[in-house]
């Protein structure tokens, strides 16, 4: 199945761009985090703390498993430590076409203090220095597994779309 996945750091735009292009493309769109959220039944800061962030990560692997059985082609956002994990690196080719949404340090930033994002791995003190950490360390992973690359951030939302669906045409 040739599903369109979408992956990036916290704050590059996975859920909105991924709703954008389920919108023009016509395909259903799935967020991995929200579909394990609602089968728990919590946030994912509440999963983290009750059960720990590899009991988490091993929910992320089952769900994107079950998504490769999935005959019905969808756009498909991770949580932005899926592609960390090694077991799952084998499952997100198998899935369909990457797009990583790239983007610098500072926009990130600002998008992510602009939305309130709670992640638990940027609780506490250095948050800054946590994600610039995060990023230098996942950054390479991501580049890996992309399809198509475009950087997010520095151009208007609808010529990012555009410059992301003419890509995905010539895959």
């Amino acid at each position: 199945m040739n599903h369109i996945v979408i992956i990036g750091f916290m704050g590059s735009g996975k859920t909105r761009v991924g709703k954008r292009l389920s919108k023009d493309l016509g395909l259903p769109f799935i967020d991995v985090d929200r579909v394990i959220s609602k089968k728990m039944d919590m946030s994912i800061k509440e999963i983290f703390q009750r059960f720990g962030e590899p009991y988490y990560r091993a929910l992320e692997t089952m769900t994107i498993k079950g998504l490769i059985e999935d005959k019905e082609k969808k756009i498909i956002s991770l949580g932005s430590g899926l592609p960390v994990q090694e077991q799952n690196q084998k499952y997100i080719k198998q899935l369909g076409t990457v797009v990583y949404l790239k983007g610098s340090a500072d926009v990130l930033k600002k998008r992510m203090e602009g939305s309130g994002n709670t992640n638990p791995l940027l609780e506490g003190d250095d948050r800054d220095e946590k994600m610039k950490k995060l990023l230098k360390q996942r950054d390479p992973i991501y580049a890996g597994f992309a399809d198509i690359q475009v950087v997010t951030g520095v151009k208007p939302f609808d010529d990012l779309i555009s410059e992301i669906e003419e890509k995905l045409k010539e895959k």
